[in-house]
């Protein structure tokens, strides 16, 4: 209870109220109002953070709480709302400090020991979190929906899979009653669902827009004519820098007509002073660093400027800001190529997919409206560079002979269930490893133990060390065979393979993360390494395995087309990608409502209806 001795503890439970409703902004003035009156009250500077928090200004709320714990350090709820702030900010050091002040004043504080989580999570400590988040499912006043979810996590991230299971029996009662706890990003590998993951983009971006008062932008769709100017493209993202997507698209960027259209790029992320972040920022035409500005301040800069077309590269995926989107910073948004799935919101127009990984019968499960590319959504790079040199497979921890299945997903994308089938083609193919990605020792115990119980020598578990991007496309050479997954595929990885010239067998899901594979073998020519079912997987990757001439074959095959095939023609992927563009811009410009699309084969014919799965790729009756 607040004491009514203080003069401004009306005003402040007044706030209270209004907060508790979801009323931030009014909540934020009555707040500002009581320290208008007491200039440095500790509790009023407190409250005031939260509520600044919940509407996504982090760094302002960092301060006014830091501010109050200057006054009043011994405040542990104080100290657990600055770990929140951190979290939110992406500062997990500095968050599980606040979160340790907090629980040395209140040591059986359920709030401050889930944030303590939290960010061990965000440190990658994920076997710490692990256990810190099964001892809170016994706190007496947890809300278990969070603490199931942190469980499922962390547990995925270091292949603690009886953790894993523990945590989706709580979290499936969770989501049946209704309750979507799953954040967009990980409800992918929660499960195969596209209607899970539409359900859970929409709750993500109901909270963001509560959080923050978004009120999206309402463009006009007028039929008036646009000044004769060139289309002005806006990509926005956190990764121009080395990073996966970076990798994919740079060649995009510099190929883009400039005679047709103007290229901005909209960074909010770091500047690594990299090769690759130099050679992004003299791509495009102008690069904004807007690191520091909040999602209004962007959103409106982009308005200011004219942009006709944002696209979103990040999507839900780490450090997006989808509130960028929800405010309609342009006539177009359209998601491409950061986060394979829907968006959850009309406030995003398009969706850059094919018709393999977006496929007709699918669309209903997509807010947006569907864009299918030709032969594959996935741009691609050709300037990547393979070293000329690598360490021998001994250096590489490999044996001097026998065959080499690679898995080079995050292991957190791998399932109990498609390791035990990769232990069974151990088990049958004699003097074979399983070359794996993972550098948490955690993680690797968890994966060796778990061979050891399908009666596998754990050293035929062999650990990449990390590497750039040259060595690691390098000692590709290494690799026979690539073993897919599901419910998340490989996606940059699957075309790193294949640029290398090493062949892919996929099992090809229901959501568009699950089907990325699928499209890259497809747009390369491989379609028969496309399986729909793990026993059909299984055995393709025996028959592969054991058969070296075939092996050799589809090595050939991708060796030979590597200059041609869709996959890799960045000069043609551009051009489809650009005639999507206007078809969408063209459609603004007539009044016309966003609608789905297929771009032509040949370019210059009219836009196709929506594609289904090309014959080759659909399950066999």
């Amino acid at each position: 209870m607040l004491p009514d001795v203080d003069p401004v503890i009306p005003l402040l439970r007044q706030g209270l109220a209004l907060q508790k409703d979801g009323k931030l902004p009014a909540a934020e003035q009555v707040y500002r109002q009581a320290l208008g009156l007491v200039p440095g009250h500790p509790l009023t500077l407190h409250l005031l953070g939260t509520v600044v928090g919940q509407t996504g200004r982090w760094f302002e709320a960092i301060e006014l709480l830091q501010s109050s714990l200057r006054i009043q350090p011994a405040d542990p709820k104080a100290w657990n709302n600055l770990a929140v702030a951190l979290l939110d900010a992406g500062d997990s050091t500095k968050a599980l400090e606040a979160a340790e002040r907090a629980l040395a004043l209140a040591p059986d504080y359920y709030a401050a020991k889930l944030s303590w989580a939290n960010a061990c999570f965000g440190l990658k400590r994920f076997a710490e979190a692990v256990a810190a988040f099964r001892g809170l499912i016994c706190h007496s006043s947890a809300p278990q929906r969070l603490t199931f979810f942190g469980l499922w996590r962390s547990a995925a991230a270091v292949c603690d899979w009886d953790a894993m299971g523990e945590a989706a029996l709580g979290l499936n009662e969770v989501l049946s009653s209704g309750d979507m706890v799953l954040r967009p990003f990980d409800a992918l590998a929660y499960a195969d669902d596209p209607q899970l993951h539409c359900r859970s983009a929409a709750a993500e971006v109901a909270r963001v827009m509560e959080r923050e008062g978004v009120n999206p932008y309402a463009w006009e769709r007028s039929a008036k004519p646009a000044l004769q100017r060139r289309i002005r493209l806006a990509y926005v993202s956190a990764d121009f820098h080395e990073h996966a997507t970076a990798y994919l698209m740079a060649e995009l960027f510099e190929r883009h007509d400039r005679s047709r259209f103007e290229v901005i790029a909209v960074s909010f992320g770091p500047d690594d002073r990299s090769p690759m972040r130099k050679r992004l920022k003299a791509a495009f035409d102008q690069f904004w660093d807007v690191s520091q500005d909040n999602a209004t301040a962007i959103s409106q800069r982009m308005r200011d400027e004219g942009v006709d077309i944002a696209i979103d590269l990040k999507g839900f995926t780490r450090d997006s800001r989808p509130s960028i989107f929800l405010r309609k910073p342009a006539p177009v948004v359209v998601s491409y190529l950061g986060y394979p799935g829907t968006m959850g919101s009309t406030a995003y127009d398009y969706v850059v997919g094919d018709p393999v990984v977006t496929p007709a019968e699918l669309a209903p499960n997509y807010v947006e409206k569907v864009v299918q590319m030709p032969a594959t959504y996935q741009v691609n790079d050709t300037q990547r560079v393979i070293a000329a040199q690598v360490p021998s497979r001994v250096d590489e921890g490999l044996p001097e002979r026998g065959f080499v299945f690679a898995a080079f997903n995050n292991v957190y994308k791998i399932t109990p269930t498609f390791f035990a089938a990769w232990m069974r083609l151990l088990a049958a193919v004699h003097g074979s490893v399983l070359w794996l990605v993972c550098s948490d020792t955690d993680a690797q115990s968890h994966l060796r133990s778990s061979a050891q119980s399908h009666g596998i020598d754990s050293q035929r578990l062999v650990f990449a060390r990390r590497a750039p991007l040259a060595q690691h496309l390098a000692r590709h050479a290494y690799a026979d065979l690539l073993l897919d997954n599901l419910p998340v595929n490989a996606h940059t990885t699957t075309s790193d393979a294949l640029w290398a010239g090493v062949p892919v067998v996929t099992c090809m899901g229901q959501a568009f993360a699950g089907r990325v594979a699928a499209s890259l073998l497809n747009a390369v020519g491989l379609p028969e390494l496309v399986t729909h079912s793990l026993p059909e997987y299984e055995a393709l990757a025996l028959r592969l395995a054991t058969n070296p001439q075939e092996l050799r074959r589809m090595r050939a095959h991708l060796k030979a087309v590597r200059s041609t095939t869709p996959l890799f023609d960045t000069e043609r992927f551009t051009r489809d990608l650009e005639s999507a563009y206007v078809h969408m811009h063209e459609r603004r410009l007539q009044g016309l409502p966003p609608e789905g699309f297929a771009v032509p084969e040949v370019l210059g014919a009219g836009m196709q209806p929506l594609r289904s799965v090309p014959p080759s790729l659909q399950t066999s009756p």
